[in-house]
């Protein structure tokens, strides 16, 4: 089947492109235009929460966990590890798909995504957005800290797996939801069907204007909290 791009797009919009697009195309339909991949990409994004709320978030799971809760005494050099740990974590989970923020930070992250793109089994919002997923990228990443020997490893790891929980509780709130319990494939979300359709339009108005300045003013406000009950005393 020949589909030139105006085609391609409609059928995109009449699919549930999470999904479809996730199988490899060339066993779907055949595009003689060069751009699939970047018409297949635009597309996919409404998929997904704003890169830049999952890295907020993050943060702010980090700053309640580490500042508000633990009340951490952070050097600078501490603090900035545990920054990019969270952000890593934050941002790990849409490495299933090419356009995940992190590929874009990434030299070649275009053609890299799509040389791992088969790693992430059943596709964007599947293994890596489950408990399994968590479980195996918490692991290399204790790989990789002991590999660099950090004598801190324990907080590294924890700003990671607060990163990445954050990701999935961001997501839960989205119209999909996350697949916790991969590979049952079912999509846990809050709140629970049947209200799915009052969740977040990702990068919509609300995500946009709404919850990513909330999300920022709450970081604010850990940070200041930890300033006047630690830092000032």
């Amino acid at each position: 089947m020949y589909l030139n791009m105006k085609n391609l797009i409609l059928l995109l919009k009449q699919t549930n492109i999470c999904n479809y697009f996730d199988q490899d195309p060339g066993s779907r339909v055949t595009v003689r235009d060069d751009n699939f991949f970047t018409a297949y990409c635009l597309q996919l994004n409404a998929c997904l929460m704003t890169y830049k709320t999952h890295l907020s978030m993050g943060i702010l799971f980090s700053s309640i966990a580490f500042l508000s809760v633990e009340k951490i005494e952070l050097s600078p050099a501490l603090a900035t590890i545990l920054f990019f740990s969270t952000l890593l974590g934050a941002s790990v989970p849409d490495l299933d798909t090419p356009t995940g923020g992190l590929w874009q930070k990434i030299p070649a992250g275009s053609i890299l995504s799509r040389i791992v793109r088969p790693v992430f089994i059943g596709g964007h919002r599947h293994l890596s957005h489950s408990l399994i997923g968590m479980g195996i990228f918490t692991w290399l990443f204790w790989l990789l800290l002991k590999l660099l020997g950090l004598s801190t490893i324990n907080l590294e790891l924890s700003a990671f797996v607060l990163g990445f929980t954050s990701h999935l509780f961001a997501d839960s709130l989205t119209e999909d939801g996350v697949p916790l319990l991969f590979p049952l494939d079912y999509h846990f979300g809050i709140p629970p069907d049947p209200f799915q359709k009052i969740r977040i339009k990702t990068g919509q108005w609300f995500e946009n204007l709404v919850f990513y300045p909330l999300v920022n003013l709450a970081i604010l406000f850990s940070l200041y909290y930890y300033y006047i009950n630690i830092v000032k005393k």
